[in-house]
């Protein structure tokens, strides 16, 4: 490699040199011959020399920085991403007591429904009450049929008699309890299996009433009709509402949980004419996110029995696209059917310790599919 640098460079120095137009010397006075300089050629070889070193010099270095590796780059560091362990944000019982916006709700309690507008929940005394904040308010009357909050937790509907007559009644949460007014309604016979109960209360206030022979819905919000559905969706059971529609299977041969079948969601019409909207895993069990964007559920046969607690939830996204496995913290097991989402990302629910049977909080990502036991005070 040097050979050829000095030799282009000698050669560049040859064609340069030739290339130089040198003036006559102008004439000078005579002076007495002196003595060859031998000292002189020996100069301009040594320039020379070094010249062409430097230049070797700095053509290696240059080519060494190109040979070389690139100088890596500093590594990013990607921020840890952790699930919140404050206090739920949605209404919870924990150890039969009621929070709502972190305030103790006095009295001690089963369960609670809940919705952006309200709430809805049990008390261990069998009572039913409601309330948007902290402050309760009792539904009177004694109530055969447990009562039904729409998901976004703005209508509530129940069967109640009044003048010696059953009817389907209800009234709106965000108005303060303003009734819907109410229909007639065959109850059936609760010791023969044929007990109508309030099987979902949509968003837009629809009611829909099922038992073994009768299947009704009920249009308080538009002029208080009625439609059979018998005649317009023969044979299909609804088994809930949910913000991503209604949760409905095949009730032929009287089935009416989502643990047989094919159950699906669906959106009704006033006229009670259903639309698919798309398929859901059988289960025991479901939950469905408020933005209708992803739903939590447990396989069939996962609580039947005497179960009180299951160590895992299966979760999807709506259209099925994204899976995750929520496990509950080491030593902990899902209290069932207590679990419900904050939003799209989190769900939160008791849990109950393996050892002493002790509650705690939890709190579940499925972004992350990773759950956290978390604070309540």
């Amino acid at each position: 490699m040097f050979s050829d640098v000095e030799e282009t460079l000698g050669r560049e120095l040859h064609e340069v040199a030739d290339g130089l137009r040198i003036p006559a010397m102008p004439p000078l006075p005579q002076e007495p011959p002196r003595a060859p300089r031998h000292w002189q050629p020996l100069l301009v070889a040594a320039a020379v020399m070094l010249f062409v070193a430097g230049a070797v010099s700095v053509v290696a270095t240059r080519g060494d920085k190109e040979l070389g590796p690139a100088p890596s780059s500093p590594s990013r560091t990607e921020p840890v991403v952790k699930t919140p362990t404050t206090a739920p944000k949605v209404p919870y019982v924990l150890d039969q007591r009621l929070y709502v916006d972190g305030e103790r709700v006095p009295g001690t309690w089963w369960s609670v429904q809940v919705g952006d507008a309200g709430w809805l929940a049990l008390r261990t005394d069998n009572t039913w009450w409601w309330g948007q904040g902290p402050e309760p308010t009792e539904i009177t009357g004694g109530l055969d049929v447990p009562p039904v909050i729409s998901p976004n937790g703005r209508y509530v509907a129940e069967v109640r008699s009044e003048n010696g007559k059953d009817v389907v009644t209800g009234f709106d949460i965000r108005s303060g309890g303003e009734g819907l007014g109410g229909v007639p309604v065959d109850v059936g016979d609760p010791q023969g299996g044929s007990a109508v109960t309030i099987r979902a209360v949509t968003d837009d206030g629809k009611v829909i009433a099922q038992g073994a022979n009768t299947s009704l819905l009920w249009l308080p919000l538009a002029g208080n009709g009625t439609v059979d559905l018998t005649a317009t969706a023969p044979g299909q059971a609804i088994l809930g509402s949910t913000s991503a529609g209604l949760i409905v299977t095949d009730g032929a041969g009287g089935v009416i949980d989502g643990a047989s079948g094919e159950p699906y969601l669906a959106e009704i019409s006033d006229a009670g004419e259903l639309t698919r909207l798309g398929a859901i895993p059988a289960h025991d069990d479901v939950v469905v996110s408020p933005g209708a964007e992803w739903l939590a559920w447990t396989a069939p046969g996962t609580m039947g029995g005497e179960v009180t607690s299951i160590p895992a939830l299966e979760a999807q996204t709506v259209d099925g696209t994204q899976h995750a496995t929520l496990t509950a913290p080491a030593g902990w097991g899902f209290s069932v059917r207590a679990w419900v989402w904050e939003d799209d990302d989190y769900l939160v629910s008791p849990v109950v310790g393996d050892g002493d049977g002790g509650e705690r909080m939890a709190r579940c990502s499925v972004q992350l599919a990773r759950c956290v036991l978390i604070n309540t005070r």
